[in-house]
């Protein structure tokens, strides 16, 4: 048997770590054991979940192989013991509680394949110039093709495709899919990869590249492919070639000596560099207003002229514990510094993005949270004994930190004593609702008026009223770090106005008064102060008061509505809630 094969793992450009794992190993004379598994769950376990999945399903394959035991049995016995120690191991560690891993086996003896796996990574068959997927996705997506209810096509781009029913280490039992023995033939190619290659890059071109070049080249070829597609998550791979060296060398183009090669790669990238400043030179001198003459002169100058906003890209958060919990958009308040706030009958749930764990904490009666760019958590809560009295605080702390009331309002001797400043405004209704709050400025809003509370840590502070923003139902403010400023941007839906305002020192730095547009769920302003419009399927770039083009979100031929949207006030990622409550991440890459 002539086998010829080469891994690489690459942490992509999105992910800044690498939880993928894979294991190359010879078993005995004509018995090669390969593995590519892809970790999940969060403190950084899904890194231990891929290799100690690995590492134990190799040890265990090796000892019962040692005692004779036969090949389908030995790999049906190790991927479940594999499964018990990451099950274990997360049981035992708080920290890697819910973490998990993809899971592909091959065993190669004597030109026949044996297969064990779990999850969505995949092991392809490349024979006479047709490839074949030979794994089966656990993900309910693959389900839905099962069932002829969309198409492999659709499946691809579908959204909810990396949502697993079946992972290796996420419970006690499980039914991995054991495929015995698959007969291989001489100039039969097989690739075994994470979905950080199969989510970027064609079957087609997996087929081609694998079949021109020996393992080595085509591994790093499809990375590199991978990468500049976006590069959304971990990628790893295994090529397996068979048959001799003569017999891929008729498939493979002829080398490059290495010292050419290196001069052709030089003067590559040099007319590359040359062809980049150029297009740069170009689109940095066409203005907004001459974006207006370029739509008459070609797509490609329209494309130049939006370079400041980037292509969507969507990826799904796990969003059970949500579910589980009874959660939906409705009850999301705010995002900041990678956590959601919800609140739901008198009690608030915190859900952490980066290890999706959460916190459950009870509200009194009366108390509202507060959107505050910091690590402590706000509440204003209205007094059960004044009519018009509202308390701003830090939860767990009784003590007020300010108090906002009316300007007829009775203040109390005891409030009084304990020195916490009291503003009193004048006309406020019995109503109010916080907006924002950091360390420099308090904003919110009765159902008339906006106003703001300067320096309100300090003796100093002092109230103001935002006199030129009135308050309606169809108003709203979105917040957002700009140049590492925070700003305020209002909108009212009635009037068209938009205005937008830095919050320290706090003053407005931009107005448009726009046509009469559809209701968007969020705006987004910019440094190079264009806007963007968030609709439940697309999103519409603004410059200068002017439509310019209207943009569908790129899920290709699947439907998906977005319910709402949310901005992380500190980094400015986005998330939003589609119509079934799923939870996901709208990236933008450039």
């Amino acid at each position: 048997m002539d086998i010829h094969f080469f891994a690489k793992t690459d942490v992509g450009k999105v992910r800044n770590a690498n939880e993928d794992f894979f294991l190359s190993e010879k078993i005995a004379a004509n018995e090669f054991l390969f593995i590519v598994a892809d970790g999940m769950g969060g403190h950084q376990a899904g890194d231990v979940a891929s290799k100690l999945a690995s590492e134990t399903f190799a040890d265990t394959y090796k000892n019962l192989r040692k005692k004779s035991a036969p090949i389908f049995q030995s790999m049906e016995q190790a991927i479940r013991k594999a499964n018990a120690v990451v099950f274990e191991k997360a049981a035992a560690d708080i920290k890697k509680r819910g973490m998990g891993t993809t899971f592909s086996s091959m065993i190669i003896e004597d030109m026949k394949a044996f297969i064990a796996h779990v999850g969505d990574s995949r092991i392809y068959l490349i024979r006479k110039n047709k490839i074949k997927k030979i794994t089966t996705d656990h993900s309910f997506v693959e389900k839905l093709v099962e069932e002829g209810r969309i198409s492999p096509e659709e499946a691809r781009d579908h959204p909810q495709k990396n949502v697993l029913y079946m992972s290796l280490g996420a419970r006690e039992n499980l039914s991995p899919e054991v495929q015995h023995s698959l007969v291989l033939e001489d100039g039969d190619a097989l690739i075994m990869c994470s979905d950080g290659l199969s989510n970027m890059v064609t079957d087609d071109e997996m087929m081609r590249l694998v079949m021109d070049y020996y393992p080595e080249d085509a591994a790093n070829a499809l990375v590199k492919l991978a990468n500049v597609n976006g590069g959304a998550d971990n990628i790893t791979l295994q090529i397996v070639r068979l048959g001799s060296l003569e017999m891929l060398e008729k498939t493979k183009p002829i080398l490059v000596a290495k010292s050419r090669k290196k001069l052709f790669g030089a003067i590559s990238l040099l007319i590359l560099l040359a062809i980049l400043s150029a297009l740069w030179y170009i689109f940095k001198n066409i203005s907004p207003g001459d974006t207006q003459v370029a739509k008459n002169a070609g797509s490609a100058f329209l494309e130049a002229g939006q370079s400041n906003h980037k292509i969507q890209k969507i990826s799904e958060i796990d969003s059970s514990k949500l579910h589980a919990l009874d959660l939906s958009a409705a009850d999301c308040q705010f995002l900041i510094n990678r956590k959601l706030y919800f609140t739901k009958r008198n009690s608030m749930v915190i859900f952490n993005l980066l290890d999706l764990s959460l916190r459950n904490i009870s509200l009194e009666s009366g108390s509202q949270l507060v959107p505050a760019e910091s690590s402590e958590t706000y509440l204003l809560r209205r007094s059960p004994i004044l009519a018009i009295d509202f308390r701003l605080l830090i939860m767990g702390d009784p003590k007020p930190l300010l108090i906002i009331q009316a300007d007829k309002q009775f203040d109390l001797k005891e409030i009084e004593s304990k020195r916490v400043r009291i503003f009193k405004i004048a006309n406020l209704k019995t109503t109010i609702v916080p907006d924002f709050l950091n360390e420099n400025i308090f904003i919110f809003h009765d159902l008339s008026k906006y106003y703001g509370i300067k320096n309100w840590k300090t003796s100093d502070g002092q109230q103001f009223p935002i006199r030129d923003l009135i308050y309606s139902e169809t108003a709203r403010l979105f917040f957002k770090k700009v140049d590492g400023q925070m700003t305020m941007l209002f909108h009212n839906q009635e009037s068209g106005r938009v205005a937008v305002f830095k919050l320290h020192p706090f003053g407005k730095m931009d107005e448009y008064q726009l046509p009469m547009m559809p209701a968007p769920l969020f705006i987004e302003y910019y440094a190079d102060h264009s806007l963007l419009f968030y609709y439940p399927d697309h999103c519409i770039d603004i410059r200068r008061g002017l439509k310019e083009t209207r943009r569908p979100y790129q899920f290709n031929n699947f439907r998906f509505t977005v319910e709402k949207i949310l901005m992380d006030m500190e980094n400015g990622q986005k998330m939003f809630f589609n119509d079934s409550n799923k939870l996901f991440f709208l990236n933008c890459e450039s």
